[in-house]
């Protein structure tokens, strides 16, 4: 690269905002790839990371991020699966690939500074093989950069999971990126009857936006009343666990994508387990996004929804605390970093 230095979010100290960095770059070393991102998703563990809600955090400072698209400008000589100039999806769940070692930078400050295997909240991210995958042709930059994370899980959540939707009644709770995802799947699969419950109104708006009809808050008298063959929970807290829990009808499944705050436990009714109701956590949504991205996004190609209402507003790298805010608000769409802005 020409650039010796590039910007980068950086989280020092737990609850405190993101710092904007000059970082230099550093030498790839075996299956590591370094892509120019375009593109990132800001989504609730990013939150839950600065917030410590993740538990006790080794690793600061670091950067964060776990969702994204860009260009690959550059490859360690044992990597296969991309040359440089492929468009890629960048995701945490792990696919083929080498699994490399995490890269370390150093700030023009002369500080080191962590990252995992996968980060997005920078000009330029170094990123494991495992973690790239080609992106699929036929949607805009700005959809695919929630490959990476909501529509992978979201969309596989269901698939993993539901089977034929035909004569089915289920329900999505939380109609966050995730759960957008997975009702925006459901819709294509044409079940007997989908409801969406969010507590956030403005969510709720956008899900009636997107076309849903049956949009309901979880305080609505008429969910009493309901009981659901399916239950996709990703609104990410032990409460809505247990509220979608409840809608089950008594030979109902829940599926659930939230992870709680670390030590937080879920109470249920242990004779509801035995009379016939089952519970499934969902990592990733169960998928294997090699095989699986290109099925999705066949998917989302023949669904009459427009996908661009899943995004929040768009944010430079230099605003990243506003977009974290935006997402702690609870307001519409997946907020989304644009490096392509100054």
């Amino acid at each position: 690269m020409t650039e010796k230095t590039f910007r980068a979010a950086v989280l020092h100290k737990i609850g405190e905002p993101l710092s904007i960095e000059d970082l230099y770059f550093p030498e790839l070393t075996s299956g590591q790839v370094l892509v120019e991102n375009r593109l990132s998703g800001v989504c609730r563990s990013q939150l839950m990371e600065i917030q410590g809600a993740r538990g006790e955090d080794k690793w600061l400072p670091h950067l964060l991020g776990h969702e994204g698209y860009g260009i690959v400008r550059e490859i360690s000589s044992d990597v296969k699966k991309v040359v440089p100039g492929d468009l890629v999806i960048t995701s945490w769940i792990k696919g083929s690939g080498i699994d490399a070692a995490t890269p370390k930078y150093k700030s023009v400050k002369n500080i080191s500074v962590n990252a995992g295997s996968i980060t997005t909240f920078s000009e330029f991210s170094v990123i494991s093989e495992n973690r790239i995958f080609l992106a699929p042709k036929g949607f805009d930059e700005e959809i695919l950069s929630l490959f990476g994370c909501a529509l992978l899980t979201g969309a596989g959540m269901v698939l993993s999971f539901l089977g034929d939707a035909s004569n089915k009644r289920i329900a999505v709770y939380g109609f966050g990126g995730v759960g957008a995802s997975a009702a925006v799947v459901l819709h294509g699969m044409k079940p007997q009857e989908l409801c969406i419950i969010e507590k956030s109104t403005q969510r709720r708006n956008r899900a009636i936006e997107l076309g849903f009809k049956n949009v309901l808050s979880p305080e609505d008298f008429s969910l009493k009343n309901k009981r659901f063959d399916f239950c996709f929970e990703a609104a990410g807290e032990t409460s809505s666990i247990e509220a979608a829990w409840d809608l089950l009808d008594t030979k109902g499944t829940l599926v659930f994508a939230s992870h709680p705050a670390k030590g937080q436990k879920i109470s249920l009714n242990p004779y509801e387990l035995i009379e016939g109701k089952k519970i499934y956590g969902t990592w990733g949504g169960n998928v294997d996004p090699d095989k699986d991205l290109e099925r999705i996004a066949s998917l989302l190609r023949n669904i009459d929804l427009d996908l661009h209402k899943f995004l929040g507003e768009k944010f430079s790298i230099s605003d990243v605390n506003s977009a974290i805010s935006y997402l702690n608000s609870g307001k519409p769409g997946r907020p989304i970093l644009d490096f392509r802005k100054a």
